[in-house]
């Protein structure tokens, strides 16, 4: 008994220095730690130059304002540019595309998506309209989407729920990806 539980020992403590030495030469190959992603912040907090997506001064299409924004990893990177993105612009005569009083209530990353998850004044207090409505879903996507190259898509929340539209135009009951069309006022 003494002979077979030593053999399990030392098969086990081979096992585990090999397993150990496959994952040190990975990592040594690739720079990266396992598990690691493409985009993974480190060495944080990191600033970042990012593009918001606001109106143009006639309405008409999505223009862009860049600005610096530092988060403390990715998922406080990807609430602080909706935080900008809710603030508005602050250069040349670009418009709002959500109303003032929105606050974002949590955003999180998962498997390419990030999920945004917004008060009910970002419904409540939209002041309609087709292409308002398409203006402001798209300065949400494009802004996330355009900026983060491990971002596919965006899910929008209302107070924790997936919703059919903001004010009942524009499909946001799924994860929606960016369309840059919206630059030139283009739709579809």
């Amino acid at each position: 008994m003494k002979r077979f539980l030593t053999a399990f020992i030392l098969v086990a403590l081979v096992a585990a220095a090999l397993f150990a030495a496959f994952l040190l030469g990975k990592h040594l190959r690739t720079g990266k730690t396992p598990g690691e992603r493409p985009g993974d912040l480190t060495g944080l907090p990191q600033t970042r130059e990012v593009d918001l997506y606001f109106a143009d001064p006639d309405g008409q299409r999505l223009s862009i304002e860049r600005r610096e924004v530092t988060g403390e990893n990715r998922e406080d990177l990807f609430a602080r540019v909706v935080e900008e993105l809710l603030r508005g612009p602050t250069e040349g005569n670009r418009l709002r595309t959500l109303p003032e009083t929105t606050q974002a209530r949590t955003v999180y990353f998962r498997d390419g998506t990030v999920w945004v998850d917004f008060d009910a004044a970002i419904r409540d207090e939209h002041p309609g309209g087709t292409w308002t409505e398409v203006l402001a879903v798209y300065s949400i996507v494009n802004t996330l989407v355009e900026n983060f190259p491990e971002v596919d898509w965006v899910q929008i929340l209302i107070e924790g729920v997936q919703s059919d539209t903001l004010a009942g135009h524009v499909d946001i009951s799924g994860p929606l990806t960016s369309r840059v069309q919206l630059l030139s006022g283009e739709w579809e």
